[in-house]
């Protein structure tokens, strides 16, 4: 009866909560999955500032901790294609197996743990260019670079690397995480 509540809730917010496109800062709806993730996981949605002590994390152990990261979560968990998994709306940290958005928002919530800010961790939605299939991402800030982390990939490309293989659709607001819009501001 509560998840029924929250779900309600959740799409309600969906649907009520925002504009689906307003103006000059070209903001869209959240997926609806992502408020139903929000309602599942409030602590994964609000807004964390920068807990790394930054004089002690150089560049090489941020970038080994991306890369460990990313290569644990894609093994440890089981790719399940969406037709064969549950539906597409449940979005869950660290499930047994999963599809993007699983594995998207698992590595975003053991970078948040790690004291990496909000702000440098950015689901995106994105196109898949060869297929047209709909596609989740996470996006790093790293400080000038923007790097992707991708269960299709072993690798952590730039995103103008990516930017051949995906069309971005909507992307996470480095201002507020419950934001999200149609471009990436590399400012």
């Amino acid at each position: 009866m509560i998840r029924y509540a929250a779900s309600t809730l959740a799409i309600m917010y969906w649907i009520c909560g925002q504009p689906a496109y307003c103006g000059f800062e070209q903001q869209v709806a959240a997926p609806l999955s992502f408020a139903l993730f929000c309602v599942r996981y409030p602590e994964d949605c609000q807004q964390h500032g920068d807990l790394r002590i930054t004089n002690f994390r150089s560049r090489s152990q941020r970038w080994r901790q991306l890369n460990q990261i990313n290569s644990m979560v894609n093994f440890s968990i089981m790719p399940k294609a969406l037709a064969a998994s549950r539906n597409d709306y449940d979005w869950q940290i660290f499930p047994s197996e999963g599809n993007c958005a699983d594995y998207a928002v698992t590595k975003r919530h053991l970078l948040l743990r790690a004291g990496w800010p909000s702000s440098s961790l950015l689901l995106a939605e994105v196109g898949i260019r060869a297929t047209g299939e709909n596609h989740l991402v996470l996006l790093v800030r790293e400080g000038r670079a923007i790097l992707v982390l991708d269960n299709l990939s072993t690798a952590i490309l730039n995103v103008n690397e990516a930017s051949d293989q995906y069309a971005f659709l909507r992307i996470q607001s480095r201002h507020d995480p419950q934001l999200w819009t149609r471009r990436l501001t590399v400012s």
